[in-house]
């Protein structure tokens, strides 16, 4: 995939928040089950893949259906509610869906990425608490990547302590899976410079996401550039990212196994 950056403009409008799916979303019980969906769900998407390619048509039915399947929490843990399934069987799902439609394999990865996150770092109350929005079906966006940045660790965007909530001010793009998802994961840094997950209700008052991705191939992603304007978080869903790193651990590479079964995918 190629990407074309281009600076947000009020000439794009911005995108409606979504809402939280009105049904539960199943609950995968074993690994053969996973890819039995993964091959189900793959075979339906690749019918219109190219079209909505091609002319740009969000997969809004087809994201909902790949949510609502069970796919989304494979890696919630089984103490939580979860399957708790290997990364092998999650890197064979993402590699499945993404030869039926890339922009669909590629658009959980930050969301099961996050779902990983908070197993690592999070404490006993947050995991309950975000662990149980992921089996019902809700699915976490993404606003990680900064524009214009020498290294993709070098962030701009800050939060502030305001008592029982933290304000976000920053500005994001390449927020893949950003426009139709509930939930917003905001990389932040705090005063120390560590870096947090601030995970954002879509339609908190100075959230706004536009439209403005533009790419060759992949251009389904739903992904645009993320304003950030005095945003309110609580501290509830405040992840400290940035203890996954302190210490060896797996966090990273979760990220990077599932862009590699993308890539598999498309290959």
């Amino acid at each position: 995939m190629t990407i074309q950056s281009r600076q947000a403009s009020d000439s794009r409008s911005a995108v409606p928040p979504v809402e939280r799916p009105s049904a539960k979303a199943h609950v995968i019980k074993a690994d053969a089950e996973a890819i039995a969906v993964a091959e189900k769900l793959a075979a339906e998407f690749a019918r219109d893949a190219s079209k909505r390619d091609r002319e740009r048509i969000w997969p809004k039915e087809e994201l909902d259906a790949f949510s609502q399947s069970g796919l989304w929490s494979i890696n919630v843990p089984k103490a939580y509610g979860g399957p708790e399934l290997s990364y092998v069987t999650l890197s064979k799902v993402i590699s499945i869906i993404s030869a039926a439609d890339p922009s669909l394999g590629q658009i959980p990865q930050n969301h099961l990425g996050v779902v990983a996150a908070i197993r690592t770092v999070s404490d006993e109350a947050q995991k309950k608490l975000l662990f149980a929005e992921v089996l019902s079906g809700t699915r976490f966006g993404n606003a990680f990547s900064e524009f214009g940045s020498k290294r993709a660790a070098d962030f701009e965007t800050k939060f502030v302590d305001a008592g029982h909530h933290v304000v976000v001010n920053g500005q994001k793009f390449y927020s893949s899976g950003a426009l139709l998802a509930p939930l917003v994961p905001i990389v932040a840094l705090d005063d120390e410079g560590r870096a947090w997950y601030a995970i954002a209700d879509r339609g908190a008052p100075g959230l706004t996401v536009i439209d403005d991705w533009s790419s060759f191939g992949q251009k389904t992603t739903l992904s645009g550039t993320v304003l950030l304007d005095n945003v309110k978080v609580p501290k509830t869903h405040l992840v400290p990212g940035y203890k996954g790193y302190d210490r060896p651990t797996a966090d990273g590479a979760i990220f990077q196994i599932i862009q590699a079964a993308v890539d598999l995918g498309i290959a």
